[in-house]
């Protein structure tokens, strides 16, 4: 088809972005992002907040990796990547890689937390039940340098054997946990620890942190993996739910382990 003198045609896809961004623009996702990250650079051509919300919208929609989000963001709308038309071409991993430093440098627990508060009242997400569990993030290569060593005076994690939940004993993991609510399984917490940290150990904390989350311990915690853990110690007693005044619908059953 012949175009008209003077007019160029551009396709752009539009795909699931308007529903992506309606959530984010009601989270103020690009607002908290700019709030928690530490000051850009003032020769960035591109912002970090930019660059992390292009990986946010990918992770949502296509999961494309670092190296491939250049050649991703091209066939989609820029002004709902939350992008000028001219900083599209900007776009690599280095970059990217670049923003995700900044991002260490934030407070994740302010960050997390700003996040997770305003959405629950915004989308009137119940937090009367819980779900908790746990699982392997497994990893190729050797991650020498994930010693747990202080980078930019921030802890950072160990990545080492343990006890692999994808039956890859051969691999390095770190341990993934994450809670979500009843309500439509949304996430409320999350954590990453060194890779041979036991479960078992982390309840405690992850309570404590719910429970700031919830304003109280008027909630339900549904912990599907701490039966069998707690089971395979028997006679260890975990008081400490209905000690703060909590409830876990397991909870009887841990009891009576012991």
């Amino acid at each position: 088809m012949t175009e008209p003198a003077g007019f160029t045609l551009v396709s752009h896809t539009l795909g699931g972005l308007p529903l992506v961004n309606h959530v984010l623009r009601r989270l103020r996702f690009d607002e908290l992002l700019q709030r928690h990250l530490p000051p850009p650079d003032p020769r960035a051509q591109l912002p970090p907040s930019a660059a992390l919300g292009v990986l946010t919208r990918n992770l949502v929609l296509a999961r494309v990796p670092l190296y491939g989000l250049g050649e991703w963001a091209p066939a989609w709308v820029p002004a709902l990547l939350g992008l000028r038309p001219e900083q599209v071409a900007l776009l690599n991993d280095d970059r990217v890689g670049r923003a995700l430093d900044r991002l260490f440098d934030a407070d994740p627990r302010a960050l997390l937390t700003a996040l997770v508060v305003p959405m629950v009242k915004e989308f009137q997400v119940s937090l009367e039940q819980l779900h908790n569990d746990s699982t392997s993030l497994t990893l190729h290569g050797e991650y020498a340098a994930a010693t747990g060593r202080l980078v930019r005076g921030r802890p950072t994690l160990v990545v080492t054997f343990g006890h692999n939940k994808d039956h890859r004993p051969d691999l390095k993991q770190l341990l993934w946990i994450l809670t979500v609510s009843a309500d439509g399984a949304v996430p409320v917490h999350v954590k990453v620890a060194d890779g041979d940290t036991e479960d078992s150990t982390t309840h405690r904390e992850t309570w404590e942190v719910l429970r700031a989350l919830v304003g109280s311990a008027n909630f339900g915690l549904d912990p599907v993996s701490w039966t069998l853990q707690i089971a395979r110690k028997c006679g260890r007693s975990v008081p400490w739910p209905s000690a703060s005044g909590g409830r876990s619908r397991r909870s009887s059953r841990l009891r009576r382990c012991g």
